[in-house]
């Protein structure tokens, strides 16, 4: 069982066989490096001075609407092209609990899966970027693969769909990320969800809102240690 959810798994006796993760300031930390990016392209291309609070306030929202709103413009396209062309050097990093935690998980037997609302592209050229172990996580879905988005619980249909063909059940998957939004999107699918605070929610706020949370990805596990 997953160390972080035992006061749950004894009350209402879960087996967790499927773990997915959120990615941007879950896997990968991704606000600092960014902030700075779209602040850049703000700067550069549309003589635009975005403040932290602008990002805050639409952070979390799909790739292409994000970048829309903080560009303040109607072409997402270029938009997309304007902030791909300088992404390489605003490199998002890698937390140090990441690697160890998937492949821990792995070898216990769980199914793998990553939900992000970002796009493709631009997980791909994580994945790459960081050597991300793609054997070993069977489900990955991004911006484009579905037309909902967190908080919409339907945001998980297509992995709830891929899931039941592995005969796991709703209540079988352990939904972890940074966000109150993904927290309303996995319980309104019926998954379980674990917070961890290495995005802008702290744990009194996920406690406040009735989740769990963990500092590092490495207490999903007993014996991985803790997030220094």
């Amino acid at each position: 069982m997953i160390g972080s959810m035992r006061k749950q798994q004894q009350a209402t006796a879960i087996t967790i066989k499927a773990v997915f993760f959120d990615h941007d300031d879950t896997l990968v930390g991704t606000i600092e490096a960014k902030w700075a990016h779209h602040k850049h392209v703000a700067r550069m291309w549309y003589d635009k001075e975005l403040t932290d609070d602008d990002i805050r306030k639409h952070w979390g929202k799909p790739f292409s609407q994000l970048i829309a709103l903080l560009y303040g413009q109607d072409d997402p396209a270029e938009a997309m092209r304007r902030n791909l062309s300088c992404e390489d050097d605003f490199p998002k990093v890698l937390f140090k609990d990441t690697m160890p935690t998937l492949r821990r998980l792995h070898a216990a037997g769980k199914v793998l899966g990553i939900i992000t609302a970002t796009s493709r592209y631009s997980f791909e050229h994580d994945l790459d970027l960081h050597g991300f172990p793609r054997d070993i996580i069977g489900y990955t879905q991004t911006e484009e693969d579905t037309s909902f988005h967190k908080p919409d619980p339907r945001v998980f249909e297509p992995a709830v769909a891929w899931l039941a063909a592995r005969n796991i059940l709703p209540h079988e998957v352990l939904y972890v990320a940074d966000g109150l939004h993904d927290m309303k999107a996995a319980v309104g699918a019926g998954f379980n969800f674990m917070g961890v605070t290495t995005g802008l929610v702290t744990s009194d706020a996920f406690a406040a809102a009735g989740a769990e949370s963990i500092t590092g990805l490495s207490l999903l596990l007993p014996g991985v240690g803790t997030t220094a």
